[in-house]
């Protein structure tokens, strides 16, 4: 992987109490990201390389250890699956967050939830058909 950055193309997320809540208007998913997640998301809104965010972690957390280090990568590329990062160039040096004062590191975690996806993808502004009722309710997957 290269450079990465968030796909806020059809995404929408707040950060609640160091906890990110997002959701992803194409696909219906919404996500719960907790642990480092709120570090590792804020880095993302820039392109990015994935190493700057480790050299960031690793310089705020100096106990970090390769299984630390393997969970980001991991939850990077849960990230990519769900299409929520695009790849990105030309990379820029992001501003990393102040994470010098944070206690210990927290692995991320990613929760994705599907349980509303039909109610999120229904769009009753534009998905109109005088026939069928209001509002038109579409296949999952359609765009």
């Amino acid at each position: 992987m290269s450079g990465v950055v968030l796909d806020e193309t059809n995404l929408s997320s707040e950060i609640f109490d160091g906890e990110v809540v997002a959701v992803n208007f194409a696909t219906g998913k919404y996500y719960g990201m907790k642990g480092s997640a709120q570090l590792i998301w804020e880095m993302l809104r820039k392109p990015v390389d994935p190493t700057m965010i480790e050299t960031a972690l690793r310089t705020g957390y100096p106990d970090l250890d390769d299984d630390d280090v393997a969970s980001v990568q991991r939850f990077l590329d849960l990230l990519m699956e769900e299409g929520i990062l695009l790849p990105a160039s030309p990379i820029e040096l992001p501003k990393l967050p102040d994470i010098s004062s944070r206690a210990s590191f927290m692995r991320p975690e990613l929760e994705i939830h599907t349980d509303l996806q039909e109610l999120i993808v229904l769009d009753p502004i534009h998905d109109v058909d005088p026939s069928g009722g209001w509002p038109l309710r579409r296949e999952l997957g359609d765009s």
